[in-house]
C-alpha cells in the first residue's frame, strides 16, 4: 500500500469535497471501507484527515482482511481510528459475507445483486449489529458525531433503520450514503434505493442532494479519465446521497464530487 504525494493529495481533496463540514477534534463514522487498493485512498483516511489526531474515526466493516490492513496503517501512522469488525443492519444477527475480487465488491449474502465476475467463491460468516448498538458499545460522545458515511453495498437503508438513537441524539449531522445502483442491488421493495432513502431522511429533517459519480467533475473527470480508475464505474449510475441536518448545511461545491 502506497502513501506517496499523489495519494495524500487525492485524499485531502476528496475529504474536502465529501466531508467538508467535519472539523478537527470531532467524530466521523465510516460504515464499510476498502483497503484492497495499493493506494491508500479509503474514506477512513479521508475522514481522519478532517478530524485529526484529536478527533476519532469509527471504522466499521465485516471483512477481516480490511481490518488487518487498516490496523497496519493505524500503527504506522498513529491514527486515531477505532475499528469494529461487524456488518451493520436493522437488528443484531448473523449473515454470510460474499467476498469480491476487491473489498469494494463485498456484499452480504441476502443482498440482491446481478451476476458478476467481481465476486469470488469465498463466503464467510459475519456478525451483524445496529449502528446504534455499535456506537453505544464504543462509548463515544454523541455530541461530537458530525458525519456518518455509509457505503456497504446494498445494506445502506437497513443501516439507517438501525440508527434511531443516533438520529434522536445527534440533531446536527451530515450523512453520505451510497445509492443509485441500477441493478437489483438498488431495489427496495420495488422502488429505487435513492427514492426510499431520500424519503426516509427528509422525514427525519434532513435536506438531501444526490450526485451520480460518472456525472461529477472530480470522480467523473479526474478519477476516471486522468487516473484511469475505471473499476469504480462498473455500474455507471452509482452515486451518493449527501444529507445535512442542523447547523452545517451542505456546501454548494459538494456537487463537484
Amino acid at each position: 500500500m502506497r502513501e506517496n504525494f499523489l495519494t495524500r493529495t487525492i485524499v485531502k481533496i476528496e475529504a474536502q469535497l465529501k466531508f467538508p463540514n467535519l472539523k478537527k477534534n470531532e467524530i466521523g463514522i465510516q460504515v464499510g471501507f476498502d483497503l484492497s487498493s495499493k493506494n491508500l485512498t479509503s474514506d477512513v483516511l479521508k475522514m481522519h484527515s478532517r478530524v485529526g489526531k484529536g478527533g476519532l474515526v469509527l471504522a466499521i466493516d465485516p471483512d477481516p482482511l480490511n481490518h488487518s490492513r487498516l490496523q497496519q496503517v493505524i500503527e504506522r501512522n498513529k491514527l486515531s481510528v477505532k475499528r469494529v469488525q461487524k456488518a451493520t443492519y436493522s437488528e443484531k444477527t448473523q449473515n454470510k459475507l460474499v467476498l469480491g475480487t476487491r473489498a469494494a465488491y463485498n456484499k452480504l449474502e441476502f443482498i440482491q445483486s446481478d451476476e458478476s465476475p467481481a465476486f469470488t467463491d469465498e463466503v464467510i460468516e459475519v456478525d451483524m449489529d445496529t449502528l446504534d448498538a455499535i456506537v453505544a458499545d464504543s462509548g463515544i460522545d454523541y455530541s461530537k458525531i458530525r458525519h456518518i458515511c455509509i457505503t456497504n453495498n446494498g445494506a445502506e437503508y437497513n443501516t439507517l433503520l438501525g440508527m434511531t438513537d443516533i438520529l434522536n441524539k445527534c440533531p446536527n449531522l451530515n450523512l453520505t450514503i451510497a445509492s443509485g445502483r441500477p441493478d437489483s442491488m438498488g431495489d427496495i421493495d420495488g422502488r429505487r434505493d435513492v427514492e426510499v432513502i431520500r424519503e426516509f431522511l427528509e422525514k427525519n429533517g434532513f435536506k438531501t442532494n444526490f450526485i451520480r459519480l460518472n456525472k461529477s467533475f472530480w470522480r467523473g473527470v479526474v478519477i476516471y479519465l486522468i487516473l484511469k480508475r475505471r473499476w469504480m464505474f462498473n455500474k455507471e449510475a452509482f452515486g451518493f446521497i449527501m444529507a445535512s441536518r442542523g447547523d452545517r448545511p451542505l456546501k454548494a461545491y459538494q456537487r463537484l464530487y
